[in-house]
C-alpha cells in the first residue's frame, strides 16, 4: 500500500487534532478547547482522565469511520463503556490498564465484524508487511515517537495506526501527534522499529 494519504480520517485522541500540541507543547487544558460533551463524556474531569488513555480507541475509530460507517456515530465514550465491559480497558484511580490486546479484539469482532489478530515478538517490518488494503496495524510505540529527531529513553505504552508500508516507509496516525507527527506521519521502517515495542495487533476488514 503507498505509505503517503491514508484514506482514514485522523483521530485525536483528545477528540480534536488542536488540543495535542495545546496540551503536550503548552500544557494547556484541552477541556477548555474542545467541546467533549459531543465525545459522551458526562464531566471534563471524565474528559481529562480517558483522554490520555484511549490512544487504542481513538485508532479504532479512525478505522470504524471506513470500514463500518454505519456504527461510526458511536461516541468516544461509548467506545470507552464497550472496551472496559470487554475487560480491554480497566480503569483504576489515576490512570487506566489496557489496552489488552485479545478481550480487544473479541470486543471488536463481535461489536463491528472486524477480523483481527494479536503480533507479538515482531520486528516493525515483520509487522507492517501485512499492512495492505483491508488490513492496518495498530502498533505499540513509545509516545516519543512525536520527536522523531530526538533520542528516546524507552519503547511501548502508546498505540499509532499503521495504514501504509512499502518495505521501507512507514505511514501511520499518532493519536497525540504533533505537526507532522500527527496525522500521515512517516518515518522510514528503521528509524520507527526504534521507538517500536515489538508488539500490536493487525485489524482486517
Amino acid at each position: 500500500m503507498n505509505p503517503r494519504g491514508s484514506p482514514f480520517p485522523y483521530e485525536s485522541q483528545w477528540g480534536d487534532p488542536r488540543c495535542n500540541e495545546a496540551l503536550i507543547v503548552r500544557g494547556e487544558d484541552p477541556a477548555a478547547l474542545h467541546d467533549w460533551m459531543l465525545d459522551g463524556y458526562a464531566t471534563a474531569d471524565e474528559y481529562r482522565y480517558w483522554a490520555r488513555n484511549v490512544c487504542g480507541l481513538a485508532c479504532l475509530r479512525s478505522v470504524v469511520r471506513v470500514w463500518r460507517p454505519s456504527a461510526a456515530g458511536a461516541t468516544m465514550r461509548e467506545l470507552i463503556d464497550g472496551a472496559m465491559d470487554a475487560g480491554a480497558l480497566v480503569p483504576e484511580e489515576h490512570t487506566v490498564r489496557g489496552l489488552y490486546y485479545r478481550p480487544f479484539l473479541s470486543w471488536i469482532a463481535d461489536e463491528f465484524g472486524l477480523d483481527g489478530e494479536v503480533v507479538e515478538g515482531s520486528t516493525a517490518r515483520e509487522h507492517f508487511s501485512a499492512v495492505a488494503p483491508g488490513v492496518v496495524a495498530i502498533a505499540s510505540v513509545t509516545p516519543e515517537i512525536r520527536y522523531p529527531d530526538r533520542p528516546n529513553e524507552r519503547v511501548g505504552g502508546h498505540l499509532v495506526l499503521v495504514h501504509g508500508f512499502d518495505g521501507e516507509t512507514v505511514s501511520f496516525h499518532n493519536p497525540s501527534g504533533i505537526g507532522r507527527t500527527a496525522a500521515d506521519a512517516s518515518l522510514p521502517v528503521d528509524e520507527f522499529e526504534r521507538f517500536y515495542a515489538g508488539r500490536g495487533m493487525l485489524l482486517r476488514d
